[in-house]
């Protein structure tokens, strides 16, 4: 069957309106008109009012996930700063005691080593009395002369190596005591920080307790609220599903075509029907055909335009009605081809595939509506 011209397919849907007075007939055109326009001022305005509620409500949960990052990352800090100085302390705390045990050991060592030089002394000075004089004057035998000579070396040698052994051992002693006092003072400053990084640590845990209760209640405040945007949500669609256009003639009813309507752009889905969006709990309720930006989005179905403008959360959306309560949206785009009120064509552009409205991959995003509620557009199309 031949497609019929936009034009032509106007001057159809006029020859069928029933014939009235040309004052009565333009009087009630524009009325319904007037009724379109109205019924969107407020559709309009109804969204803008959602959306700025939602982008409130995102801010504050952005927010205070924010401050409960930060809250936990500072506490975790605060753990692992405590976790290193009580292991530095115990470490420490084994070295005083490793030092305390060398410590008792030198000063053992040195008392002991003090008594024997005491009693060397003590028995060289009884026994000695000018013993070298003595050996020479008694003229004994030259070879046991020589003999207690060389004992009287030797044991002065030996008296000299115990004095020296004993004065090492008291500078290690002094050494190992400096040592443990150095220790022991690095431990009291340890202490003293550990006690600190402990205080600021409940301190950050009561701030923490603190905004969890301030985000407990914002939660149920913001539960709230959603309930109360998702109640508008629901009337929005019943807004949506009211406005009734002239239906456009000249093709097959749209509910006789499922399964046979042309895809609005070819590419592969990216968000199927009914997937659940990552940044919020409602669902997609249409699918996201992903394609390089640039390509034209076309009708799926003759229809007439009631809605051709930038939307939030939806960016540039073209809404085509198709009749007997048919709508289609096509949204995300980089450029709409037609003003609202005009008659398209199956097949015909609407718009430019893009990624407008805050999208991160270009394409469009297609939805089907029958009376206000979303369908699954998969089922409708043809396959790819």
């Amino acid at each position: 069957m031949k497609k019929l011209t936009p034009s032509g397919l106007l001057m159809m849907v006029l020859m069928m309106v029933p014939f009235v007075a040309p004052v009565n007939a333009q009087s009630a055109a524009t009325n319904e008109k007037n009724e379109t326009k109205t019924e969107l001022k407020i559709l309009e305005k109804d969204i803008q009012q959602l959306n700025k509620t939602l982008e409130s409500l995102n801010q504050q949960r952005t927010s205070a996930q924010t401050k409960i990052q930060q809250s936990d990352q500072e506490i975790n800090q605060l753990q692992k700063d405590i976790h290193t100085i009580q292991a530095k302390l115990k470490e420490g705390q084994s070295d005083v005691k490793k030092l305390q045990r060398r410590q008792n050991s030198l000063a053992a060592q040195t008392e002991k080593q003090k008594k024997q030089i005491a009693n060397s002394l003590k028995s060289m000075y009884l026994s000695s009395n000018d013993s070298r004089l003595k050996l020479l004057l008694n003229q004994e035998d030259p070879e046991e002369i020589s003999r207690q000579l060389t004992y009287l070396d030797y044991a002065q040698r030996a008296q000299l190596d115990a004095v020296h052994s004993f004065e090492k051992s008291i500078q290690e002693l002094k050494g190992v005591e400096q040592q443990k006092q150095t220790l022991l003072t690095q431990l009291s400053l340890d202490q003293v920080e550990l006690s600190n990084k402990k205080k600021i640590l409940e301190r950050r845990r009561g701030d923490r307790k603190k905004l969890l209760a301030e985000l407990n209640q914002k939660r149920l405040q913001n539960s709230r609220e959603l309930s109360q945007m998702e109640q508008q949500r629901e009337k929005l669609k019943e807004v949506l599903a009211s406005i009734n256009s002239r239906q456009v003639v000249g093709s097959a009813p749209f509910n006789k075509l499922k399964g046979k309507m042309p895809r609005p752009l070819m590419g592969s889905v990216l968000f199927g029907y009914n997937q659940q969006r990552p940044d919020t709990r409602l669902s997609w309720p249409g699918i996201f055909i992903t394609n390089t930006a640039g390509i034209p989005v076309k009708a799926v179905h003759d229809g007439r335009v009631i809605f051709s403008d930038w939307m939030r959360g939806y960016g540039l959306l073209t809404i085509v009605d198709h009749g007997d309560d048919y709508l289609t949206l096509y949204a995300h785009t980089q450029r709409v081809l037609k003003k609202e009120g005009e008659v398209v064509l199956a097949g015909e552009p609407l718009a430019i595939s893009g990624q407008s409205g805050g999208q991160l991959n270009s394409g469009v995003y297609f939805e089907i509506r029958n009376k206000g509620n979303p369908i699954n557009p998969e089922i409708w199309l043809k396959k790819r």
